[in-house]
């Protein structure tokens, strides 16, 4: 004996369609229970709280005639992974020639690379504090991720060397 027979009832008894709805109503009633009782955790109980964070971020041998680039107070569009993440308010700047080691081991900018700079990015930001990390706008932030920036005159990459609470 099968456990459906040709009129569409288990074990000649009950009908399919009722006992999968009783099914799904029982499983909905259970998923209900657990999440009430905390023996679940939801996306709401992850968050731990919210802050300000600010992300340094580098970009080594940006060739620029302009040398000032960004600008402090301005704001730049991200991208962390390939998950755009909106604008971002740009905190500090500091640029450097690309530099060279010389044979007496004193580093001198190179020659070679006359409009090659190496920047170093601090952008203010507002996220989540998970146990995992920040997360800001749905995208983890994290050292080492490579990020792009986007303005008006630039799209350039860098990487995350740096992420830490706003005082």
């Amino acid at each position: 004996m099968s456990m459906v027979d040709k009129n569409g009832k288990l074990w000649g008894k009950i009908n399919v369609i009722d006992f999968t709805l009783a099914v799904v109503v029982v499983v909905g009633v259970l998923g209900v229970f657990l999440v009430q009782s905390g023996t679940e955790v939801t996306s709401g109980k992850v968050v731990e709280g919210e802050s300000d964070i600010l992300t340094t971020i580098q970009i080594p041998n940006l060739k620029t005639l302009d040398k000032n680039l960004f600008e402090v107070g301005k704001k730049t569009a991200i991208t962390i992974r390939n998950q755009p993440r909106g604008e971002v308010l740009i905190q500090n700047v500091v640029s450097a020639p690309v530099r060279i080691t010389v044979s007496s081991g004193k580093a001198v900018p190179d020659m070679a690379q006359n409009n090659s700079y190496d920047y170093t990015i601090v952008l203010k930001d507002h996220a989540k504090i998970t146990a995992d990390g920040y997360v800001a706008e749905g995208v983890k932030v994290k050292i080492g991720l490579p990020i792009e920036l986007e303005g008006f005159k630039y799209r350039v990459y860098g990487k995350i060397v740096d992420v830490e609470k706003a005082q």
